[in-house]
């Protein structure tokens, strides 16, 4: 209805008749749609909304579970759609896969290291057991009297690190060569044909010591010059204190000269 006034004061009231809607481009709802369907369309129209900002939030920064979760509230009650809504509202999704892909990749390069170690611990391993197997059939295929003499040359070599000797199994060669060439490997070899012998002091033992060349090297508690162990500790001793080392041991420096052994 519109309301016209006239120029000689009156009021004309015109009855404008009802507009038809008729379908086009435009939707428009009929006022005979029964209320309960677009009350229910609503609700679905939120609980869609909900849904996909649930699914959003859990495939960000939830489980699977979180995602299924999501999928169901697509039928959920407004109140629980709120709170879905508000809640992914509050998360920043690039942040979280940001956050995501960093501990992937932090945990990836923590798997890849532990490996890596694994690896090389197994391999040094590995070696460490070959070298040792190399070794002990080196030993397998020495004479069994090497194997002795050998033996009795490691055992003094420890006592002499224990007290104060700077030396280590790597002197065992040059041992073993002084004790054959010496006394052929004989713990109770006597010298009773030399210089010392006339002067009544023969060599004695492994190495050959003579009886007051013992008594000034040995250590107290290795007091048997025919002990081989004993011997050994002695004739080393005396070497390290003559001549510094095996380097300038007389028999040694002449065999590597191309000559023979001389004694000392």
């Amino acid at each position: 209805m519109a309301r016209h006034s006239k120029a000689d004061g009156r009021t004309v009231y015109t009855v404008v008749p009802r507009q038809e809607f008729k379908p086009g481009a435009h939707r428009v709802e009929d006022d005979k749609v029964p209320l309960a369907h677009r009350v229910s369309a609503i609700v679905v129209a939120a609980g869609v909304a909900a849904g996909t900002a649930a699914i959003a939030n859990a495939a960000t920064s939830g489980p699977a579970t979180e995602l299924a979760a999501g999928a169901a509230e697509l039928g959920a009650v407004p109140d629980q759609q709120v709170q879905n809504i508000q809640t992914v509202h509050n998360v920043n999704p690039g942040t979280k896969v940001s956050q995501i892909l960093q501990m992937q990749q932090m945990y990836a390069q923590q798997t890849f290291e532990q490996a890596s170690k694994l690896a090389a611990d197994s391999h040094a391993q590995r070696e460490a057991a070959a070298k040792a197997e190399a070794e002990r059939q080196i030993e397998m295929r020495k004479p069994a009297k090497q194997r002795e003499v050998e033996g009795w040359i490691k055992d003094a070599i420890k006592i002499l690190q224990a007290n104060g000797t700077n030396i280590d199994n790597s002197s065992v060669d040059e041992i073993y060569t002084i004790i054959i060439k010496e006394s052929n490997g004989n713990p109770n070899a006597v010298n009773n044909w030399d210089s010392n012998a006339m002067r009544g002091t023969p060599s004695k033992g492994l190495m050959q010591c003579i009886d007051p060349t013992f008594r000034a090297y040995k250590l107290a508690g290795y007091d048997n010059i025919l002990a081989p162990v004993d011997n050994i500790i002695a004739g080393v001793r005396y070497t390290y204190a003559r001549y510094g080392g095996f380097h300038n041991h007389p028999g040694l420096v002449n065999m590597n000269l191309g000559g023979g052994y001389l004694g000392y």
